[in-house]
């Protein structure tokens, strides 16, 4: 119970506190329990033990990939490192451990949105936890913990069916602000560059695949970078089938051509998908208009491709910013905003506007009691000049 005890003093409790504690204290139960059942000497599972006590996980991780694991407080659930170190299993009980594992994590995960399941080749404590992954095909698809229905030739998307949140929205990320590079020497790389207030997005990329974030020269941004190849292939095998931006497709087609992975095309966006909002953390805005009080959801692209489709989905009107040249999608009708709202606390942006989002109800309900036209020194209209200022600052 120390470990318990521990935590309690350290953290403040809450319902996502206690599922991750229980997650982390479950996992090494199983970890010692399955290596006491495949290794029977004594010896080798107190010393299984030893490595796979949950008080060394950071010692581990800061000796074999430093860079992943500065965010010391990104909301990722389960730690990425644990999950990583208990699918390391170089016995021929490979299969039992992982079936184990998911049925025991199965509803857990469907509900947390944990990444998929990787089968990783290699001893755990000393290879990167990013390095060699080989999805255990036959294993995970008899599990139904990857879909390669759409695939051609038996190739498609590995991903768990629980994981299309997360790949749909960093999809749309990438389709916004990110690029694939291949350079003449041959070395592929993903680059994604945010505002600077983004940073919490690019840490929780870079958790769970690696990379690095440094800040732009002359800038007020931030470039998040992935280059080494097992964090870049598993970034991949995640958005691969989810990208849908022209120029992106291209990008990846020639990485994939690079790895002989198969590229896949995108089925037809409907509203139940994730990528709207990884496209809105990219090249989205909320603003007010003070001379009316009109909130309103906007979306800018070089071209109307990408935009269309959103149109018919979400609402809203096209136009053509005549300042920038480029194509924006405005929705400011207060229904089509409110459905978005709902929208995003199932698909929930990662970016510092998820602050914004949260103030629209607030919004309504100023608006709603005209606020915004309240006499000075009263009551409500310093709500307004209350609820202005939290807007400004994106708190």
């Amino acid at each position: 119970m120390w470990p318990f005890k521990l935590y309690l003093m350290q953290q403040t409790i809450c319902e996502n506190f206690m599922i991750n504690l229980l997650d982390t204290l479950s996992i090494s139960c199983i970890s010692l329990y399955i290596y006491s059942l495949i290794i029977p000497r004594l010896p080798k599972v107190i010393g299984i033990m030893k490595k796979y006590c949950t008080t060394k996980v950071k010692t581990l991780l800061n000796m074999n990939n430093p860079q992943v694991t500065k965010a010391l407080y990104s909301q990722l659930g389960t730690s990425e490192a644990i999950r990583l170190l208990n699918l390391n299993i170089n016995s021929k009980n490979k299969e039992t451990t992982s079936t184990f594992f998911y049925s025991t994590h199965k509803e857990a995960s469907a509900h947390k949105g944990i990444r998929p399941l990787h089968i990783f080749d290699g001893d755990p404590f000393n290879n990167s936890p990013f390095r060699n992954p080989l999805p255990s095909v036959e294993l995970l698809i008899g599990k139904g913990l990857f879909d390669y229905s759409r695939g051609k030739g038996g190739q498609g998307i590995s991903t768990h069916k629980g994981e299309n949140k997360w790949n749909e929205w960093l999809a749309g990320l990438i389709d916004g602000d990110g690029s694939f590079l291949l350079s003449k020497k041959g070395y592929a790389s993903l680059e994604i560059t945010m505002d600077i207030r983004d940073e919490h997005a690019l840490q929780i990329i870079k958790n769970v695949y690696g990379g690095s974030i440094k800040i732009r020269s002359g800038s007020n941004a931030l470039r998040y970078r992935l280059h080494h190849k097992s964090g870049l292939l598993s970034l991949i095998y995640d958005v691969n089938g989810h990208i849908r931006n022209s120029n992106r497709l291209l990008q990846l087609n020639k990485i994939c051509n690079k790895y002989n992975l198969l590229l896949i095309h995108p089925l037809k966006l409907n509203y139940n998908n994730g990528w709207l909002s990884g496209f809105f953390d990219a090249d989205g805005t909320i603003t007010i208009n003070n001379n009316n009080a009109q909130l309103s959801i906007s979306l800018s692209q070089k071209t109307e491709e990408l935009l269309l489709p959103l149109k018919e989905l979400y609402g809203g009107n096209i136009y053509i910013d005549r300042n920038s040249q480029t194509f924006k999608l405005y929705i400011t009708k207060q229904e089509d905003i409110l459905n978005l709202l709902e929208y995003f606390k199932i698909y929930p942006s990662r970016s510092a506007k998820k602050n914004r989002i949260h103030l629209i109800k607030k919004f309504y309900e100023l608006k709603d009691l005209k606020a915004h036209l309240a006499l000075p020194d009263t009551l409500l209209h310093k709500s307004w000049q209350y609820f202005n200022l939290k807007w400004l600052k994106y708190e």
